[in-house]
């Protein structure tokens, strides 16, 4: 070996130990809580202008930020008088039948995005919503929606529960899937959100449970995990959101190799949890496999003092995290980065998670009685 080579070499030995050493310093891995709700209540008023693409996407940025302040215990920190505008303005992103909808239409309603469509901003009358080309509800934003209401206390009563139940009748497809609206993709992703909207609003006659529940099954890969679609390769995410489907159902029994899950959740285990095998540990998914592992009963398999210290190098000194460490914040790895750490019993002062609903027990009404 050359002496350039050698040099090369211990310079680069030298780089690694120095960053394994400034990783590691018990600074840097404190949970910084004050900076975590300061991020979530500047996203909700202000979105980076990196985030221009998501403007059809406020209504799920609004629950994450909600969300992510109501399991820091930081919700009071947002103004009454905010929270009261902020359940407004979710109203006002309703999507109802009209006057002008005929009785046999095959509209989807439910909650919008946000207010990217245009249209007068009126929430008792919406005048002007009616005969905007394209105009129609989102699963995902209907889902984000109702959960940043139970969030800020709302007790659904403005809800057209009728019109959103009708809606997931038509958007499930024949082969037990759900779109998330009338002409677009199906997978995974939505069919949760019609398992959480439908067990939210207690009324399951919007969805045919067999065919939904056929469809996950055959939905799950030969390693265990289930993908976005039949025949997909199994996925972090996407297992999340079918085992938490089944639950909800009532036919997690169903699943046709529950000990293949459960391996392939507990391989997903490195220095953090990995989406799929061979890709780079993300703190979203101490969320989405975690909480699978949560719905499993097999939570104690996980290495907690791991999993937490690649959550906490996620997290940035401005506030949030990352899905890597040393990359810049966003409010869905913030949030998740945060559940994970909680269901992990990180620190006493996070609130529990629901990890059916992804909400605090307290939204979901489900706190233990004392």
């Amino acid at each position: 070996m050359s002496c350039e080579h050698k040099h090369e070499t211990s310079e680069k030995e030298g780089s690694e130990k120095r960053e394994t050493k400034t990783l590691a310093k018990p600074l840097e891995l404190k949970f910084i809580k004050g900076a975590h709700i300061r991020y979530f209540l500047c996203t909700l008023k202000m979105m980076p202008e990196d985030f221009e693409g998501f403007d059809t996407k406020r209504m799920m940025i609004a629950y994450l930020c909600l969300s992510g302040l109501d399991v820091l215990n930081a919700l009071d920190k947002l103004p009454m008088r905010v929270q009261k505008e902020t359940i407004e303005w979710i109203y006002a992103a309703q999507k109802t039948p009209g006057t002008s909808e005929k009785k046999e239409d095959k509209t989807h309603y439910g909650f919008r995005g946000g207010s990217s469509w245009g249209g007068a901003f009126d929430v008792k009358n919406r005048k002007g919503r009616e005969g905007i080309p394209k105009d129609e509800a989102h699963i995902a934003m209907t889902y984000s929606a109702l959960c940043a209401l139970k969030i800020l206390g709302d007790d659904l009563s403005r809800v057209d529960k009728k019109a959103i139940i009708g809606s997931l009748k038509l958007l499930q497809r024949e082969n037990g899937c759900f779109r998330c609206a009338t002409t677009e993709e199906d997978d995974m992703r939505f069919m949760y959100c019609a398992c959480a909207i439908s067990d939210m609003l207690g009324d399951w006659s919007g969805v045919n449970k067999e065919k939904a529940t056929q469809y996950i099954i055959d939905a799950q890969a030969f390693d265990g995990g289930i993908g976005l679609r039949v025949g997909a390769e199994g996925h972090g995410g996407t297992t999340y959101c079918a085992i938490a489907s089944l639950v909800l159902m009532g036919n997690l029994n169903s699943l046709k190799d529950l000990p293949g899950l459960i391996r392939w959740c507990v391989y997903a285990q490195g220095a953090g949890f990995v989406g799929r095998p061979n890709k780079p540990a993300d703190s979203c998914y101490s969320f989405w496999i975690g909480a699978t592992m949560k719905m499993l009963g097999v939570y104690d398999l996980t290495n907690k003092k791991e999993n937490q210290t690649f959550n906490l190098r996620c997290q940035t000194k401005y506030g949030g995290f990352g899905k890597y460490p040393d990359v810049y914040p966003d409010p869905l790895h913030s949030y998740f980065g945060i559940c994970g750490l909680s269901m992990m019993g990180l620190d006493s002062s996070l609130a529990p998670i629901d990890p059916l609903w992804g909400l605090t027990l307290r939204a979901a009404g489900k706190e233990p009685k004392k």
